[in-house]
């Protein structure tokens, strides 16, 4: 999918974004945003009984919990944070690798984030970095799974916050699946988030899970979701618009249909960062439900997570033979993990970083960015961070959805 690529027949760049929608989840989203058209709830019922149905199946396959279904994967954390009582004054290690919503999530809390520096084997948390940045003020670290990895130095973390009696939070955004030592990652530590945004394993392209390990944090979570709204009928509608658009722009192989998704929903698709985000005012978004019909959706894709996680696999596996042979640089998997490669992530120069159309058209997929700052897409230099700050300038990141009949693909 894409431009067409030096003789290996793309035609369209292969996308990184809602690739694991299908016509299923597409009919689902048309059906209940024709429903908000007609004057109808359209999914926002306050009894949630979908939604309370589908956190229950979320706990029971995790084998963790409680678990409760937000709007988005930011509005989870918020959600956690609070839940672990993270308050003014409190400090959370975050990576210098990271994205300006879970920087917000946590100040939302009155909490302030204290970047470390990250390994660059697997993109976590370095262990000596976070031992110099701990203060008398820190109260938990972050462990953020980026890209689906399991951070080289995880097992020291988890042993560094149980002797410094620090909370962790994993933040699972891009690791949905993925396990260490037999363990799925979300039960860990003290607290979880997972994320169904457009990018992440699976996508209704807004939507999280929070989840918590104490019976004190279980009733704070519960009281946060039931006392938190709903997103209202506009929102949800641009929400459903927004699925429908990139089922047929993204992953249908209909270009009519995608000129006309293009055409009828354009104005109204949902951003994938509202404007108050990006200066870190407060954002009403952090703070809403799951409606029903999104939890629908979620479902409809998780009945297929073995076989999504099994093709994203597959696709690395790919990826790394091609890297191989091109000399490119890529991530290590430590041992004992299994990762859910969420993208396949590999280091390039700076300029080509900047503009990637060149290795795009080569390869005949989009190219990821993640992360472009400390506190990706805002600036933020953080000099004390200098692998962190490398990694943003050089790292990019490949999709491991491809379409069939794509010259890289697995198969």
């Amino acid at each position: 999918m894409g431009a067409v690529d030096g003789g290996r027949g793309v035609t369209r760049l292969a996308p990184l974004l809602s690739t694991t929608l299908d016509q299923r989840a597409m009919e689902i989203a048309r059906a209940a945003a024709a429903m908000i058209l007609e004057g109808h709830a359209g999914g926002t019922s306050s009894e949630g009984a979908a939604t309370r149905g589908w956190e229950q199946r979320f706990a029971t396959w995790l084998e963790g919990g409680p678990v409760r279904a937000f709007g988005s994967g930011r509005a989870a954390l918020f959600a956690v944070a609070k839940a672990l009582g993270l308050g003014p004054g409190d400090g959370v290690i975050v990576p210098a690798f990271t994205c300006q919503s879970v920087l917000n999530a946590l100040r939302y809390t009155g909490a302030e984030p204290q970047y470390a520096d990250i390994e660059t084997d697997a993109f976590g948390l370095d262990i000596d970095a976070v031992n110099a940045a701990i203060g008398p003020r820190t109260r938990a670290l972050l462990l953020q799974h980026t890209f689906g990895l399991i951070g080289r130095d995880i097992d020291a973390l988890l042993t560094l916050a149980q002797e410094r009696q620090l909370l962790v939070i994993e933040d699972c955004a891009h690791a949905l699946g993925a396990t260490w030592k037999g363990r799925k990652l979300g039960r860990l530590g003290d607290g979880a988030i997972f994320s169904f945004e457009r990018g992440k394993v699976l996508s209704t392209v807004h939507g999280g899970m929070a989840v918590v390990h104490s019976p004190e944090a279980a009733a704070r979570l519960e009281d946060w979701a039931d006392e938190t709204p709903l997103p209202d009928q506009q929102q949800l509608g641009s929400q459903l618009a927004s699925v429908v658009h990139d089922y047929w722009t993204q992953v249908a192989d209909d270009r009519e249909k995608a000129d006309w998704a293009h055409r009828q929903f354009a104005s109204t698709l949902i951003p994938r960062m509202w404007p108050e985000e990006f200066d870190g005012r407060y954002c009403s978004h952090y703070r809403e439900r799951m409606a029903d019909v999104v939890a629908d959706l979620a479902q409809s894709q998780f009945d297929r997570l073995d076989e999504v996680l099994s093709r994203r696999r597959a696709q690395a596996a790919a990826w790394q033979i091609w890297a191989d042979a091109s000399g490119a640089r890529t991530a290590k998997v430590i041992a004992g993990s299994q990762p859910a490669w969420l993208r396949f992530p590999i280091w390039v120069d700076a300029g080509t970083k900047a503009e990637p159309a060149a290795l795009e058209r080569e390869l005949g997929v989009e190219l990821g960015l993640w992360f472009t700052s400390p506190a990706h897409p805002v600036p933020s230099p953080q000099a004390h961070c200098p692998r962190g700050m490398d990694a943003c300038a050089r790292v990019v990141n490949l999709p491991t959805l491809l379409p069939v009949g794509h010259p890289y693909s697995s198969g």
